[in-house]
C-alpha cells in the first residue's frame, strides 16, 4: 500500500509537471523546447515558480502591513477619542446642527420677507405705471386741449382777419350809390325812378315829384351825417313824401306841394318855394364841402353851379336835371373818400 501511494504521487507531480511545461509553452512558446520535464524546461518552470512564490511573499508582506495599519488606526482612535470627548464631539455635531436649523428659518423666514417685499415692490411698480398711465393721459389730454385751444384761436384769428378784411371791403363798398339810383340820361331826371321835373309834354303827378323830393332830403341828410357836416341855418327833416325843412329859429318850411287849391290856399306857394330855396342852400353847402376835398378821379367842382338853381325845377325837367348831376358828383365823391380810406 506505502509503494501505491507514492508511486500516485509521483504521478500526480509528474501531472502538475506537464501542466506547468504546458502552462509555461503557452506563456512563452519561444522558450519551450517541447520535450517534457527537460533541463531546460524545468529551470524556466522553477524560475517561474520562484517569481510567483516572491510575488505570493510580497502580496502577503502587503496584506500584513496593511492589517497592521488598520490594527494601529483602530487602537490610536480608541486611545484618542474617549466617552466624554465623543459625546462633546456629538454634542458639536447636535449644537452645529441646531444652528444649520436655526439658519434655515432664518433664511425662510428671510425668504418669506423678500416675498414680501417683492410683492410690495410689484404692487409699488403697478401703483406707479397706473399713475404714470393716468399721467400721461392728463398730459395727453392737456395736449389735446391745448391743440383745440390752439385751433381755436388760430380759427378765431383767421375769422378775425377775414372780418376785417370783409369789413374793409364793405367799407370800400359805396352803399349809397346802389341805395340813391340817379339817371340824368332820360327826358326827366329821375332818383329811385322817381322823376323830379316837369315837362309841357310829360306830365308828372304832385305825389311822384313829393316822393322823388323826399329821396333828396333823404340822400342829402345822408351824405351830411357820414362826413360830419352841420348845415349853418337850416335842418333838413326827412319824412318821405312829407319832407321839412326847418330854419334856426324853428320854422317848418314844407317840401312838398299839391295841385289842389285848397291845399294851395292852405300853405301858400310861398312857403313850398321858401322850401326849396333852403334846401338848395343846404345842396350847396355840402358841395363846398366836398369841394374842398378833391379826391382823384372827381372833378374839383360840381358840373352845375349850385347857387345857379332854383326852385324852377318843379316845371322844368332841366333844373331837375341839374340838380341830380350835382347830387350824383357828391355821391361820386363820397364813393371816392370811401375807396382811399
Amino acid at each position: 500500500m506505502a509503494q501505491a501511494a507514492t508511486l500516485h504521487e509521483s504521478l500526480r507531480t509528474v501531472s502538475r509537471l506537464l501542466e506547468l511545461s504546458e502552462l509555461l509553452h503557452e506563456m512563452s512558446p519561444s522558450t519551450a523546447c517541447g520535450v517534457p520535464l527537460c533541463s531546460d524546461c524545468g529551470n524556466a518552470i522553477q524560475g517561474e515558480l520562484q517569481r510567483r512564490l516572491e510575488e505570493a511573499h510580497a502580496e502577503r508582506e502587503m496584506l500584513q502591513a496593511a492589517f497592521a495599519e488598520l490594527e494601529a488606526g483602530e487602537e490610536d482612535e480608541d486611545d484618542v477619542l474617549s466617552d466624554a470627548d465623543y459625546e462633546r464631539e456629538r454634542a458639536a455635531q447636535l449644537a452645529e446642527e441646531e444652528n444649520l436649523r436655526a439658519a434655515v428659518v432664518a433664511a425662510k423666514a428671510e425668504r418669506a420677507a423678500l416675498n414680501d417685499e417683492l410683492l410690495r415692490l410689484r404692487q409699488q411698480r403697478d401703483a406707479q405705471l397706473a399713475e404714470e398711465e393716468a399721467r400721461h393721459a392728463m398730459l395727453n389730454g392737456a395736449e389735446l386741449e391745448r391743440q383745440g385751444a390752439s385751433e381755436e384761436a388760430l380759427r378765431a384769428a383767421q375769422l378775425v382777419t377775414q372780418c376785417e378784411r370783409e369789413l374793409r371791403r364793405l367799407q370800400r363798398v359805396d352803399v349809397l350809390s346802389d341805395v340813391f339810383l340817379i339817371d340824368i340820361d332820360g327826358v326827366v331826371g329821375s332818383i329811385n325812378g322817381l322823376r323830379l321835373g316837369r315837362l309841357s309834354t310829360v306830365h308828372v303827378e304832385w305825389a311822384e315829384l313829393n316822393a322823388a323830393l323826399g329821396q333828396v332830403v333823404l340822400l342829402v341828410v345822408t351824405l351830411a351825417r357820414l362826413h360830419g357836416v352841420t348845415f349853418r341855418a337850416h335842418l333838413l327833416v326827412p319824412h318821405g313824401s312829407f319832407s321839412k325843412v326847418y330854419t334856426s329859429a324853428k320854422v317848418a318850411y314844407e317840401l312838398y306841394g299839391s295841385g289842389s287849391a285848397n291845399l294851395g290856399r292852405l300853405f301858400g306857394t310861398g312857403r313850398f318855394e321858401k322850401g326849396l330855396g333852403m334846401l338848395i342852400t343846404c345842396i350847396a353847402e355840402l358841395c363846398e364841402y366836398a369841394a374842398a376835398r378833391p379826391r382823384a378821379g372827381v372833378p374839383a367842382m360840381p358840373p352845375y353851379p349850385v347857387n345857379d338853381l332854383n326852385g324852377g325845377f318843379i316845371g322844368s325837367a332841366v333844373e331837375g336835371k341839374k340838380l341830380l348831376a350835382d347830387l350824383a358828383w357828391v355821391l361820386k365823391w363820397h364813393a371816392q373818400c370811401r375807396a382811399q380810406r
